[in-house]
């Protein structure tokens, strides 16, 4: 028999239209918005070292010409400059002499920050850069061979505070940061499918049980949560402090990262956001935010921290399980989840390259943690990680409108886990029509061995519906 899977969401019942508790500030006039957004060039392989290191000629030469596109289409200019690790940089201004977008380098990619503009702002904010980003052809994502369009391997980053130290919300509320931190903990489905593929410990973005000292913050919590019950309230300033020896603000690779949260700034730091890649999806990923904290403004203490276990990296880290989480959560907001749906497809790819695609199921690209063999850092920035690439998440799924009960048999070396099939319980599927099932894989595979054999047959018959091979060295179907 199929197993069903039951989504059991951490959301919280919302009252739609809530109002925040009396003297709260109005995040939409006050609450700032700042990415960190990253570029490589279509055809990242033919440059050595482009998405390797800081510095190379190509990158110079598109450093400079985004910096004069974005400078001519806002009718301004630019200049160069140094930044805080003395690469050349560049800083662009607006008509009216405003400082806007700043080009720098990073080792992954190109590195663009943005203005900080409140949530009205944002796409409007974005459109210059996107425009200037297709003249000078430059993208954010890297093109894989399999016709994957991945992450940049950048640092794109979501700052959240004020445009003035005087007017920011965070520093007027800090125990807004405090919330939000426990908020992101509970919900994964808010985590994992808007970040690069850095997925677990020793990733740019991790969450705080997949760093050490997990227990240590989880009471840290636990003693926050004693004092605001007890009506003690913090500053900024004291809220930080409270926090400071924990792995929130120790580790700077964090989701969130509150390492940025004193002064001057006093802003949450959204690490290692998948890059973005249209105006549009600045605005998605702020509405995200915005919602979240003007929902948590109605609530009077900070959620407990839930411990997820094992299944946070194994079923609850599949797509089928992220989007019906996140669904759910969605329309709870008062948000519709559909234009999200693109961030889910881009995270679990499906594999269509190659010979001989099967037609009655499909294979996607899943995400599991990444095995680092070796880090080096420059200060505590991380330059370059080496992953162990033969560790391999898959997801096999299949859709059908009849209550026919199919399973799957695969065979490969090196096949470290395999689940039972889930029903996927999400109120919109992937494209496709009938209910889904699916199931994962985790695999080592073998480079000298490397095709994957995957039979879908009828439970209890074995009758064979359909065959099909997976070369998991080049990723395309044989």
């Amino acid at each position: 028999m199929n197993s069903t899977r039951f989504f059991a969401s951490v959301a919280q019942p919302l009252l739609t239209g809530a109002t925040p508790m009396p003297n709260r500030v109005n995040l939409q006039e006050t609450l700032s918005f700042g990415f960190e957004q990253t570029f490589t060039i279509e055809n990242w392989w033919t440059d050595e070292g482009f998405t390797a290191t800081s510095d190379t000629p190509l990158k110079r030469e598109k450093m400079v010409a985004l910096a004069e596109a974005i400078a001519k289409v806002l009718n301004g200019s630019f200049k160069e400059s140094k930044d805080i690790w003395d690469h050349m940089q560049y800083e662009t201004f607006d008509k009216n002499g405003k400082a806007s977008f700043v080009v720098t380098m990073d080792p992954g990619s190109i590195e663009v920050k943005t203005p900080p503009v409140l949530f009205n702002k944002v796409e409007e904010m974005a459109k210059p850069l996107f425009e200037a980003a297709k003249i000078v052809q430059v993208v954010p994502y890297r093109n894989w061979w399999y016709g994957v369009k991945g992450g940049t391997e950048g640092g794109c980053h979501v700052n959240m505070g004020g445009l003035t130290q005087a007017k920011n919300p965070l520093k007027k509320e800090p125990e807004l940061v405090v919330k939000y931190s426990a908020y992101i903990h509970n919900r994964p489905y808010l985590h994992y499918p808007f970040m690069g593929i850095d997925v677990g410990a020793e990733g740019n973005a991790m969450r705080m049980d997949e760093k050490e000292d997990y227990d240590e913050v989880a009471d840290r919590f636990e003693d926050y949560r004693d004092l605001y019950e007890d009506g003690e309230t913090l500053t900024a300033a004291k809220t930080y402090q409270f926090f400071k020896n924990t792995n929130l603000i120790k580790e700077k690779a964090s989701f969130p990262s509150l390492y940025k949260f004193k002064s001057p700034l006093y802003f949450i730091e959204d690490r290692a956001q998948e890059a973005l890649r249209s105006a549009e999806e600045f605005k998605l990923v702020a509405l995200m935010r915005l919602k979240i904290m003007e929902y948590l403004q109605t609530q009077d203490y900070p959620e407990e921290l839930i411990s997820f276990g094992p299944s946070l990296h194994k079923e609850d880290l599949t797509s089928y399980s992220l989007w019906a989480d996140f669904q759910y959560w969605a329309n709870e907001m008062d948000i519709n989840p559909v234009p999200f749906q693109r961030f889910f497809d881009r995270q679990f790819p499906v594999l269509y390259s190659g010979q001989n695609q099967p037609t009655n199921f499909g294979l996607k690209e899943g995400r599991r943690q990444r095995v680092v063999t070796d880090i080096k850092k420059r200060g505590d920035i991380v330059v370059s990680k080496n992953i162990d690439t033969s560790y391999k998440r898959f997801e096999l799924f299949y859709y059908t409108e009849t209550s026919q009960d199919l399973y799957f048999e695969v065979e490969a070396n090196g096949i470290e886990h395999k689940s039972c099939i889930y029903r996927h319980n999400g109120f919109l599927g992937f494209g496709n029509s009938g209910q889904a099932f699916y199931e994962y894989i985790d695999i080592k595979y073998d480079k000298d061995n490397p095709v994957m054999s995957i039979k879908l047959k009828e439970m209890g018959s074995d009758k064979l519906i359909e065959s099909a091979k997976f070369n998991i060295n080049d990723m395309q179907w044989t």
